[in-house]
C-alpha cells in the first residue's frame, strides 16, 4: 500500500497543475491574438471577396499586397515568434519546478 503524501508536497503538486493551467489559458489567449493578426492579412479585401474565395485563394490575394508592404506579415509572425520563446521557457521553468520538488520532499 502506497503511503500518504506529505500535505506541503500535496500542495505543491497542485500549484505545479494551476501554473500548467495558467500557461495554457495564456497559450489560448495569444493563439486567439495570433488568428487575429492572421486575418488582419486580408482586411483590405472586400467582404464580398473575403467570404466567396477559398481559403488558398484569399491568401493568394494577401500575398499580391504583402509583397509591396510585407510589415503586417513580419509584425505577425515576429510576435508569433516571441510570444512562443515567451511561452517555451515558462514551461521549462515549470518543468524545471516540477523535478526540483521531487527532489526536495520524499
Amino acid at each position: 500500500m502506497a503511503a500518504v503524501p506529505h500535505p506541503e508536497r500535496v500542495e505543491k503538486v497542485r500549484q505545479e497543475v494551476m501554473r500548467l493551467r495558467e500557461l495554457l489559458t495564456y497559450m489560448h489567449t495569444k493563439l486567439d491574438s495570433w488568428e487575429r493578426a492572421y486575418k488582419r492579412l486580408f482586411d483590405h479585401l472586400p467582404s464580398e471577396m473575403i467570404n466567396s474565395l477559398k481559403e488558398k485563394d484569399l491568401q493568394r490575394e494577401a500575398a499580391l499586397t504583402l509583397i509591396e508592404e510585407p510589415k503586417p506579415l513580419i509584425t505577425a509572425v515576429l510576435q508569433a515568434q516571441y510570444d512562443s520563446r515567451e511561452m517555451e521557457r515558462a514551461f521549462e521553468e515549470l518543468y524545471h519546478i516540477i523535478l526540483t520538488n521531487d527532489e526536495d520532499i520524499e
